[in-house]
């Protein structure tokens, strides 16, 4: 029994999701256009996109945006009939960026909040995988103040300084019972905080092309004094103490560029392609305050490897109130077949969206746009507890902004 109770302990849960924590809702515009655009919007979005765009901008705004991420996931054992599903809920990263400094100047600063990682999931606790996972939910929340300064009138440069608070709440079940049949329950949640940086440069071509360069950093929250509470049998009691633990939760660092082009003077086309170095993801250990012969510190393979996401996108402008949007792309998994785990079961995946802003007046706009993943299907083998089955995965995600600009 120690040796199987050590096992599931030691499968523990994987606090940074695959690609799917990216949630890259951050832009509603370039939500869009499946997150092509960091060349084509100059505006205040750029503070997460190209901070070296910023300094373009004319005058001033402020903006609020908010998406419904919808993850939505099955899961049928080999050998097995039954097919398992997460429960529906709401994931809802937000974002808010605002700009400041003279109209048409050369320099321009600004203050974006948002949630460039994170996700919700909820298996339930009656699913083959419950003492992987029954439920997670993760958020990290950047900070990031800005400046960009205009070196040319088509050569701009800015960098940021990124301050991370990561919120995580996880619960999986232990395979010691009560006397009526229930299982036992694990209980982690903490916050930790973490620092980075944001650089971009952003080069306007005669012809309107654009080019976009940019590069953020890698992130590590450090997890201190998380909770860690355990609900077991009192004949157990004393192998799972209610503790503290520390862990360190890698967010990769990403280098995007970007191009645009016009096809006629309503319609752009945006392209993006980003490098994620996910192989900062090489394991996750757990480093708890009291240990017993059943409670040890863990240490848990990942193993991820670097990721590589290539979207396109059309804009175009009906008119002086309407802009219609358009886009898909393709996201190459970082994760290798072992290693998948439940909070997110990654693969490659394709996606598609639409969007549009409609220009209230000179001084409001209001953007909209819905984006579909599709993650392939995938059998897997578990590294750690042997389960073996299918995973299928869709994400909707429906998002949200106001502008108001001076």
């Amino acid at each position: 029994m120690k040796r199987i109770l050590f096992s599931i302990l030691l499968a523990g849960p994987s606090l940074l999701f695959g690609q799917g924590s990216q949630v890259n809702t951050q832009g509603i515009k370039a939500l869009g256009m499946s997150g092509a655009g960091s060349a084509l919007f100059v505006d205040e979005s750029s503070i997460f996109y190209n901070p070296g765009a910023l300094s373009k901008m004319e005058g001033n705004a402020v903006s609020v945006g908010g998406s419904a991420v919808m993850y939505r996931s099955a899961f049928r054992e080999t050998g097995s009939a039954d097919t398992y599903h997460t429960k529906f809920q709401i994931s809802p990263p937000f974002s808010l960026f605002t700009t400041f400094g003279p109209k048409e100047s050369w320099w321009k600063a600004g203050l974006g909040v948002y949630t460039p990682f994170g996700g919700a999931v909820d298996w339930g606790t009656e699913w083959p995988g419950r003492y992987e996972l029954n439920s997670l939910q993760l958020r990290a929340i950047y900070i990031q103040p800005t400046l960009s300064f205009k070196l040319t009138d088509q050569f701009s440069v800015g960098g940021g300084f990124v301050y991370n608070i990561g919120l995580v709440d996880l619960s999986r079940s232990l395979p010691v019972f009560f006397a009526d049949g229930s299982p036992g329950q694990a209980q982690l949640s903490g916050t930790g905080t973490g620092m980075g940086f944001n650089l971009g440069a952003h080069y306007h071509l005669d012809n309107e092309v654009a080019i976009s360069l940019s590069y953020r950093s890698k992130v590590v929250t450090k997890l201190k004094d998380g909770d860690a509470k355990f609900t077991v049998p009192t004949s157990v009691a004393a192998s799972f103490p209610n503790t503290t633990f520390d862990a360190e939760l890698p967010l990769p660092a990403s280098f995007n560029l970007g191009i645009s082009f016009p096809l006629s003077p309503k319609v752009d086309i945006a392209v993006d392609g980003t490098f994620i170095g996910y192989d900062v993801y090489k394991s996750l250990d757990f480093d708890y305050k009291d240990n017993t012969p059943v409670l040890q510190d863990t240490h848990q393979p990942k193993k991820y490897e670097n990721a590589f996401s290539g979207k396109i996108g059309i804009n175009y402008k009906t008119g002086d109130h309407l802009a219609l949007r358009a886009g898909g792309g393709y996201v190459y998994t970082p994760v290798n077949g072992p290693y998948v785990s439940p909070e997110t079961p990654d693969n490659n995946r394709i996606m598609g969206s639409a969007g549009f802003t409609y220009n209230i007046s000179d001084k409001w706009d209001i953007t909209g746009a819905y984006v579909f993943q599709r993650i392939q299907a995938r059998t897997v083998t578990s590294a750690t507890s042997g389960l073996r089955g299918a995973y299928k995965t869709n994400i909707h995600a429906p998002g949200l902004s106001l502008t108001y600009k001076w």
